[in-house]
């Protein structure tokens, strides 16, 4: 479990809980997205939070910041600092400035961490691959003993491509040739 605290935020409460209650209970990875497509400044600010809690996480408790979940999030009322509009007739209209302390409490969950692990499970059984001779299949039969010369389905793609550059050089050999043949005939004339 960690946390992070923004104390004195010059925003009111109110705005700030308009965007906290839409993240409370959700994945940080999931919140952070929807934070970052929110239309409100506080969305701003709370996503710093969101972002320090996460690193607290990673860097304290030696966590998974991609398996964790929002436990707690609320706005306190901070001190209120107070100013005056003059207003007609002499007198004086109460501006009040409030400010807010922003708490984010993030813990990791145990289901994110299985979809977390399972997902890794899932993307290295792709990645691995090992070219054993006895693991695929061949077109003929032949001992591997012996050591004879032979050729595999993958060897054939790559000596058809040697092919098609061994022709492409005794086509330029061949009209190399050819011209060679044409001026020596020129001078012979």
């Amino acid at each position: 479990m960690a946390k992070a605290i923004a104390k004195h935020v010059r925003m009111s409460p109110r705005k700030l809980r308009r965007v906290i209650n839409v993240i409370r209970g959700k994945e940080t990875q999931n919140a952070k997205t929807v934070l970052k497509f929110m239309p409100y400044a506080a969305a701003r600010v709370v996503e710093k939070v969101l972002k320090s809690a996460i690193s607290n996480a990673k860097e304290n408790d030696k966590q998974n910041p991609n398996a964790l979940r929002i436990t707690k999030a609320f706005v306190d009322q901070s001190s209120t600092l107070r100013r005056w509009r003059a207003m007609s007739r002499g007198r004086g209209f109460p501006i009040l400035k409030r400010t807010s302390h922003i708490t984010i409490e993030v813990s990791p969950d145990l289901d994110l961490l299985g979809r977390e692990l399972s997902s890794q499970e899932k993307t290295s059984k792709h990645k691995k691959h090992t070219n054993d001779h006895h693991d695929h299949d061949h077109d003929h039969s032949h001992e591997h003993e012996t050591g004879g010369d032979h050729e595999h389905k993958h060897e054939k793609k790559a000596s058809s491509k040697e092919t098609k550059a061994k022709k492409e050089v005794k086509g330029k050999t061949k009209e190399i040739t050819k011209k060679k043949d044409k001026k020596g005939k020129e001078k012979e004339d």
